[in-house]
């Protein structure tokens, strides 16, 4: 994903639906990501976004839809600042004790909007430990984790949804029907972001300008040469590149 701010805010919106339809769709494929994160986030030519690397994800061993109140996993894997406290805790107590489900994921969508909309497109948690100490907190204030100091600071719809996204409690955190149906995602002519967001991506125009040139300054990125087995090159500016 990009790391212009500006841009980024602009797209907020309509990324965060077609993110929202990509976790909806794998956990009725019976998968959990379980590292959704702003890297693992493809921006393409028609600027709509792919979910990307599904090396960490849970599978089902009889593939069929999740129901969000299902904790099905106890092994932590991910990203530590964009682990939910439930993934965390795995860590920290009993694992036979400590199980997690989808809305892992969904609490990962919560970071990644928090930067979308944030001026200074920095995570919202940037240890494993500012995101226990913020469980803690909201156990010990009684469960009010929209007075969060840092929450308090986002306003609208968008901060309400964020603070849905963000909630403490597995079973209390906002999912996909919470997501689809909040007022952020409607439209002045009283439709949904959501209705037909698949046939709008489609319909987008393509933008090549927007695209990175892999091309400009050959020798430092000489990225249309095949690779020996097992060599790794870093190229600037590029976060993610296809095996070959």
């Amino acid at each position: 994903m990009t790391s212009c701010p500006a841009y980024c805010y602009r797209h907020a919106r309509r990324w965060t639906v077609q993110l929202a339809l990509g976790i909806d769709a794998l956990h009725e494929l019976g998968i959990i990501h379980r590292d959704i994160k702003a890297e693992n986030i493809l921006i393409d030519v028609r600027e709509n976004v792919r979910i990307a690397d599904f090396g960490l994800c849970y599978l089902a061993v009889d593939p069929r839809p999740l129901d969000r109140q299902w904790a099905c996993s106890a092994d932590v894997v991910g990203t530590p600042y964009i682990m939910a406290p439930e993934m965390l805790l795995c860590n920290v107590y009993d694992l036979d004790a400590m199980t997690y489900g989808p809305p892992v994921d969904w609490w990962a969508l919560g970071c990644v909007l928090y930067q979308l909309v944030s001026p200074t497109h920095m995570a919202i948690f940037q240890t494993q430990r500012d995101t226990l100490d913020y469980a803690a907190w909201c156990t010990s204030s009684g469960g009010t984790h929209r007075k969060f100091p840092i929450l308090q600071n986002l306003k609208g719809n968008v901060g309400d949804l964020i603070c849905g996204l963000l909630d403490p409690s597995p079973s209390w955190r906002y999912g996909f029907h919470e997501v689809s149906s909040h007022p952020l995602f409607l439209n002045p002519c009283g439709t949904s972001e959501f209705v037909d967001a698949y046939a709008c991506a489609l319909k987008r125009p393509e933008v090549p300008e927007s695209m990175p040139d892999l091309r400009c300054d050959l020798e430092k990125a000489s990225v249309w040469q095949r690779l020996a087995p097992g060599e790794r090159r870093h190229l600037p500016d590029v976060d993610w590149f296809k095996p070959v």
